[in-house]
């Protein structure tokens, strides 16, 4: 039993992908405080609920109030699912533990719960809102963490089967390509964390991998807000990486020392703006392109070659004395 969760602003899309009758073959197997006449009326029937006031007269205003919980279970368990009333209550009785687990008392929140078809293993999708029937507002606070904790417990409970974590208990072969080159990156990012002993030295194992390393700032502050690993196209948050947040900066920061932010203030109104991408308001740093700036020497660019230089020359070209708080 595996729950992915995500945060969404609408939630009319949602409901028309998890009651997908045609593509899905979904069926609503659990349901509180929603008109279940169509898509249309169980997503309004959630818009409303967002201008209830709570107990103190105060209207919450979410920017996501929206939560998509997607529920699978192993292939292994398909037989405790049949394809009739008693497998239906049996899934649907899992989702509402999972609420309950959660901090989410199910009698006071808006959600459905719909069962899909299309794939090989059994899974469902609870979609519900975070504005409960009372008008409070259902935290979302550590709800990764939570999550795996409850899986757990579930699973444990109900004799379920245990997934490995380990990349080589998953055959790629049935990943979309995303999820393949996703389950790559870990695997690469995961063993360069171990030989590193500083960010240059875990950028250029990356690089020989066909990783590159990216700094996301803030646009206008420059603060670091994370790190993106990009390959063959996809670029993918180290957040998403998984792993309690072992692939995220702050905790590589604990290991490698933290990057001076001031570098890349200095570096925002630069002319030359090459390897920084701008995503509203976000910029994605070329770790590599970040240091060559920092030191101002373009060397490959610039053709530099000393001989006395060969076989000492580092991918950076830059001073160690240039780069302040990031080790050699």
């Amino acid at each position: 039993m595996i729950c992915k969760i995500k945060s969404r602003v609408d939630f009319s899309g949602i409901v028309n992908y998890a009651n997908d009758i045609k593509a899905k073959s979904a069926r609503v197997i659990g349901s509180n405080g929603v008109l279940l006449v169509s898509n249309r009326t169980i997503a309004d029937s959630f818009e409303a609920q967002l201008r209830i006031p709570d107990s103190g007269g105060r209207v919450h205003h979410l920017s996501k109030p929206v939560k998509h919980i997607s529920i699978a279970f192993s292939p292994k368990d398909t037989g405790r699912f049949p394809d009739n009333e008693e497998g239906d209550r049996f899934m649907e009785q899992i989702a509402r533990e999972w609420m309950q687990e959660m901090g989410i008392d199910p009698d006071n929140t808006q959600y459905i719960i719909a069962r899909h078809f299309d794939k090989d293993h059994p899974h469902c999708h609870l979609v519900f809102n975070r504005i409960a029937n009372d008008g409070s507002v259902i935290s979302d606070k550590f709800e990764r963490r939570r999550n795996e904790e409850a899986c757990k417990r579930i699973k444990k409970w109900h004799g379920l089967t245990f997934g490995k974590s380990n990349s080589r208990e998953i055959n790629p072969d049935r990943l979309h390509r995303y999820d393949a080159v996703r389950l790559e990156i870990r695997d690469i990012v995961s063993s360069a964390i171990a030989r590193a002993a500083s960010w240059r030295e875990f950028d250029d194992i990356l690089h020989a991998d066909g990783i590159t390393l990216h700094l996301c700032a803030d646009k206008n502050t420059g603060r670091i807000r994370g790190l993106a690993f990009e390959k063959e196209g996809f670029r993918i948050s180290g957040s998403k990486l998984g792993s309690h947040g072992k692939f995220t900066y702050s905790n590589l920061a604990k290991k490698f020392e933290r990057i001076n932010e001031n570098h890349i203030l200095r570096q925002r109104n630069m002319p030359d703006s090459t390897g920084w991408v701008e995503v509203r308001n976000v910029v994605y740093i070329q770790f590599t392109r970040f240091i060559q700036r920092i030191a101002g020497q373009y060397v490959r660019a610039q053709g530099i070659n000393r001989e006395h230089e060969v076989g000492n020359r580092h991918r950076y070209d830059v001073q160690p004395s240039a780069i302040a708080g990031i080790k050699r």
